[in-house]
């Protein structure tokens, strides 16, 4: 473990602060909720939702977040204008504190988003998401014109995935798309709340500089800093093709098929069967990817769907208890009354 000999930067939204030493503060966690043919959403154009289904998803969130100390924001995504609107309604109706990520692939409704949290006044819980190589002079005057003052910057470099390439895009400019860098656009975009974004790229295309680029983010910018790293699992071909599908069993199925006895019951009654043996199979490197995030210094890890909070919630308590242990040689300190180190030792 390491302490940064840049200061570091912490920002406060609404009492959850992220940034700092390793060490100082919990991880922030981010749940991805309406994502595309998440059941939770009836109709993804007017922005129609189970209000039932999605609250309890999210108290569930607040639930283990207050068993464990690690805090949570949302990430809420969306193509549709229109579903931004009934989105960021419905959120404000069930935590009227809560930090939430606006994400779109879809510029225009990115740019009527930062309109519409600053007309119904909630841009100090708005986190633009994402200043990058593809933002659209539109969406920069959007954010200009806004009360938004967080965003999350990304350092994608899709011709140089290493360290230098994903700084270059950062701090330097002409490269991705964009003649300035992603700090200078944020900046003139009136964002005093940066959250950097490693960029997770796939196995084999550069990950490991993903990862890399955590130190150099806190070591150069001492920004928080933090991805969304289970992308890496989710793209990893392999992987797939080896869990399957419940239509097109894998390669893990079939080798279980024929064994003896024994290893069926077993599989069984320590996994739940088959599903849970390649349910295992998956969830072991989606969660083990931020762990590796998490142990190098990231403040935000971005896990995905929000049905996986049961998974990530004790693995991400159980990394923060051990860099803390580890931190305080250093001289560090918890900054915060919440750390899982006060309430789960």
């Amino acid at each position: 473990m390491f302490k940064f000999e840049k200061e570091q930067t912490v920002h406060d939204f609404n009492g959850t602060m992220i940034g700092g030493q390793p060490g100082e503060y919990p991880t922030v966690l981010g749940a991805s909720i309406f994502y595309n043919k998440h059941e939770v959403v009836l109709d993804d154009e007017k922005g129609v939702i189970n209000k039932d289904l999605a609250e309890a998803l999210w108290n569930r969130c607040l639930e283990l977040s207050d068993l464990t100390g690690i805090p949570h924001f949302i990430q809420m995504i969306s193509e549709s204008a229109e579903a931004f609107e009934s989105y960021f309604t419905w959120f404000d109706s069930v935590d009227n504190k809560t930090a939430f990520l606006m994400d779109s692939s879809f510029p225009p409704a990115l740019a009527h988003a930062c309109e519409y949290v600053t007309e119904v006044g909630l841009a100090d819980r708005a986190i633009y998401n994402s200043i990058n190589g593809s933002i659209t002079p539109e969406n920069m005057e959007a954010l200009k014109n806004s009360d938004v003052n967080s965003a999350i910057v990304l350092a994608f470099n899709p011709g140089d995935p290493s360290v230098i390439g994903r700084e270059k895009v950062l701090s330097e400019g002409g490269v991705a798309g964009q003649e300035k860098s992603m700090l200078q656009i944020a900046e003139e975009c009136g964002i005093t709340r940066p959250i950097l974004d490693t960029a997770a790229t796939p196995l084999g295309l550069g990950s490991g500089g993903a990862y890399r680029e955590i130190l150099a983010c806190k070591a150069i910018h001492g920004m928080p800093t933090g991805g969304a790293y289970h992308n890496m699992t989710v793209s990893w071909t392999w992987l797939k093709r080896w869990r399957g599908t419940k239509k097109n069993p894998s390669n893990l199925a079939a080798g279980y098929a024929g064994k003896d006895e024994l290893l069926a019951q077993m599989s069984h009654h320590y996994l739940g069967g088959m599903d849970g043996v390649i349910q295992a199979a998956w969830s072991a490197p989606d969660i083990g990817c931020n762990m590796i995030a998490s142990t190098l210094g990231a403040d935000l890890i971005m896990y995905g769907p929000i049905e996986n909070v049961e998974a990530i919630m004790t693995a991400q308590a159980y990394t923060d208890i051990v860099v803390y242990e580890a931190a305080r040689e250093f001289g560090i300190e918890i900054k915060s009354e919440e750390h899982p180190f006060f309430k789960l030792i």
